[in-house]
């Protein structure tokens, strides 16, 4: 048999990833084997051994993208609060219209322990968190200057509240099959949350 190109081999290896993300999401990490994957992209068990060197290689693979909805977009018009609540709605729009990022966070968030070999992967969850606390403070840092907030609002705490009430709903949201709890009004609870932090115009006019 002819030996695969690059370019051949790249594909099978997306396609065991893209197969592996799947089978994840609905069966769960701990309940698929390798075989599982094989069987699901169409390959041999061997072909995924070729590109994977266990279930934990090819499940940090699958989990790369995991971080993109905890990533703010480059919102340019708007006031600092118009602009984080610009960032959050972008972002549930993906994991709404994006079926790979839904099932990476689907594998992430509900079907997956972190025990054993896959212990360290908590910690790369938490690093793509922090770079969400890092932009989210500069932005209440921002409406403070701008004095959109109270004056006693501490961005850092702020930021750490937006975390929680976002990483809460997109866990949520996945879960939220009927979209009765949370996914009909996500768009409506990220703008009351945002909402809630500004100034009424009034007050702030005093403050001027």
């Amino acid at each position: 048999m002819a030996r695969k190109t690059k370019a051949e081999a790249a594909l099978t290896r997306d396609r065991i990833v893209a197969c592996a993300r799947q089978v994840f999401s609905r069966d769960g990490v701990t309940n698929t084997s390798l075989e599982h994957v094989a069987k699901e992209a169409g390959v041999t068990r061997g072909a995924v051994y070729w590109h994977f060197r266990n279930k934990a290689d090819l499940f940090m693979a699958v989990r790369q993208q995991t971080g993109i909805l905890l990533r703010f977009g480059d919102f340019k018009t708007g006031d600092a609060l118009r602009r984080l609540e610009c960032g959050l709605h972008d972002a549930l729009s993906r994991l709404a219209e994006d079926k790979q990022a839904r099932e990476t966070y689907e594998v992430m968030l509900w079907k997956c322990e972190y025990v054993g070999e896959f212990a360290g992967v908590r910690n790369d969850l938490m690093a793509a968190g922090n770079r969400f606390l890092a932009e989210a403070t500069e932005l209440y840092g921002e409406a403070l200057k701008e004095k959109l907030v109270d004056p006693a609002l501490d961005p850092r705490l702020a930021a750490r509240e937006t975390f929680c009430f976002y990483a809460g709903m997109l866990k949520l949201w996945l879960a939220d099959d009927s979209g009765l709890a949370v996914r009909d009004d996500v768009l409506k609870v990220i703008s009351h949350h945002i909402e809630s932090r500004r100034l009424k115009k009034t007050v702030r006019q005093k403050a001027v």
